[in-house]
């Protein structure tokens, strides 16, 4: 029988669909908002977990809040007709350890977040899980959308993030 491990040494992996969440405080009203608009592209390397990279794409404009105003404004604020997508690019994971069938890994991943146009280094907390051959990646992070030219009256300097997706082998 030929291992999980064996046959996704050097795979290339991809996820269609995730979730993506915010929160975040504008004055005193706590915004929320999310979007399954979520893609992901990795070269998940099973033996070597610590060389994985790829990117996870976020189309911001499809971004809800469930208040059509607020909407406006955070497209606006994010500047979504000229920079259409947020980017994280995954430049290595920060683990020697081997992800087997049916084990959860509690890591961190280095990369650089690309935001209305300005990319900074970024490293987020990753929870990996393997099951039937697939990769179930978990994060959830804050950072401040000031340092990506994201500003809004009032807007706090801090929006925490939750991301969900399934890799799948291609």
């Amino acid at each position: 029988m030929t291992s999980l491990l064996n046959v996704a040494w050097a795979a290339p992996y991809s996820a269609a669909v995730g979730t993506v969440s915010f929160d975040y405080r504008v004055t005193i009203v706590g915004v929320r908002g999310a979007t399954n608009d979520l893609g992901a592209e990795v070269e998940y390397k099973a033996n070597k977990l610590a060389d994985s990279a790829g990117t996870v794409t976020v189309k911001a404009a499809t971004i809800k809040t469930g208040n059509g105003l607020q909407e406006d404004h955070m497209r606006g604020a994010m500047g979504t007709d000229k920079f259409p997508n947020i980017v994280y690019a995954l430049t290595g994971v920060n683990s020697d350890a081997v992800l087997t069938e049916g084990q959860t890994l509690a890591t961190t991943g280095t990369g650089k977040l690309t935001l209305k146009g300005v990319t900074r280094s970024l490293e987020v907390p990753l929870k990996l899980t393997m099951n039937a051959g697939k990769v179930t990646v978990a994060t959830q992070f804050k950072f401040n959308p000031y340092d990506f030219g994201v500003s809004y009256f009032g807007g706090a300097d801090s929006i925490a993030i939750n991301v969900g997706f399934v890799l799948a082998p291609r």
